[in-house]
């Protein structure tokens, strides 16, 4: 007989970690420049899960990347905060292309940003401990066509798949994972603010549809997808503006798809958690960290890996919902894996 030990509990918490205006914005297209204002904010977001006596923590931020370092300096403090072993705190990001530089250990302007985040972080972590409750937890799987594309053209397969987690609780709604193989670099350079870009959108419109359940973002596999049509060559692109209003328009798609599909999850308590090792992917390519949360697996992989790697990775994995964190460590655009 399965007792209320044994079943679910979650808890969620989040914090902005918008840096300064002021502050250079970094990221992989645009050169560094000041910000001059904040359209939204980039937050950091904490889910906590406990089944079976096995506490585990997903962390997202709205950055482009990490470095090793900073990903330990968040580990820790989460850890710190929660109790749970640092190898079961895993981290992604959402592929923000307007970011604070947090790949860079080298950058004084970021020295006490990079030092306070991981405290703020350890916060969230705190309050969603205070917050578990009796939960249960689900996936499904839809499907964005047509709102980006391959650098080489229209022509070239990309991962069109947006995994998705829905996690409630006695209370209602307590958050939605989803993830997405395309850079959040609809916004342009100017003007230069602050902005999560598409995946924040998407989380506050799907939060918002959700009865405000938190919303976490994972950028997938994408060092070959761009949004919309911005292929290579194309001298008449869509959405050629690169403003909120774009930022929007994709991101309200992506909310209103993950949300339709979000309703069909079947939902259970008894879920199991574990760490998943190291090297278990279909290729060369090995995973900073992998969990496994019942039927889902979050694998985050330090190098830009093309959309193929995402699908293969689906297709190796037939049995479970993956959501694979691709660049955590804040390549450019052009870099190979």
């Amino acid at each position: 007989m399965t007792t209320d030990r044994e079943l679910l509990r979650a808890g969620y918490g989040q914090t902005v970690i918008t840096p300064p205006v002021g502050f250079t914005i970094a990221g992989p297209e645009h050169p560094p420049r000041p910000a001059i204002d904040v359209a939204d904010d980039l937050l950091g977001r904490v889910l906590l899960l406990e089944s079976a006596g096995v506490a585990a923590a997903i962390v997202t931020l709205d950055v482009w990347g990490i470095s090793e370092r900073f990903e330990a300096a968040i580990g820790e403090r989460v850890s710190k905060a929660t109790g749970i072993d640092i190898d079961l705190v895993w981290i992604g990001v959402s592929g923000n292309a307007n970011s604070p530089p947090l790949w860079d250990d080298d950058c004084p302007e970021y020295d006490a940003y990079s030092a306070y985040v991981p405290q703020q972080i350890g916060g969230a972590a705190h309050a969603a401990a205070a917050r578990l409750q009796d939960a249960e937890l689900g996936f499904a799987t839809a499907q964005l066509p047509g709102l980006a594309t391959s650098v080489r053209g229209r022509a070239y397969d990309i991962d069109e798949a947006v995994p998705i987690m829905v996690v409630d609780g006695v209370s209602g709604p307590i958050a939605r994972v989803v993830g997405f193989g395309c850079p959040g670099s609809v916004m342009g350079d100017t003007p230069a603010i602050w902005t999560a870009d598409y995946p924040g959108y998407a989380c506050w419109a799907l939060s918002q549809a959700s009865d405000e359940a938190g919303c976490m973002f994972i950028g997938g596999p994408s060092s070959d997808v761009r949004p919309f049509d911005w292929y290579d060559g194309n001298q008449t692109p869509g959405h050629a503006d690169r403003a909120p209003a774009d930022v929007q328009a994709l991101g309200w798609l992506l909310a209103t798809q993950a949300g339709i599909s979000a309703q069909g999850a079947l939902l259970r308590r008894n879920i199991q958690i574990g760490p998943i090792q190291v090297g278990d992917g279909p290729t060369t390519h090995s995973p900073v960290r992998g969990l496994a949360v019942g039927e889902g697996l979050f694998e985050s992989f330090p190098n830009p890996l093309p959309a193929e790697f995402g699908i293969g990775r689906r297709d190796q994995a037939t049995e479970r919902t993956v959501f694979v964190c691709g660049n955590l460590r804040g390549a450019p655009f052009g870099t190979s894996p």
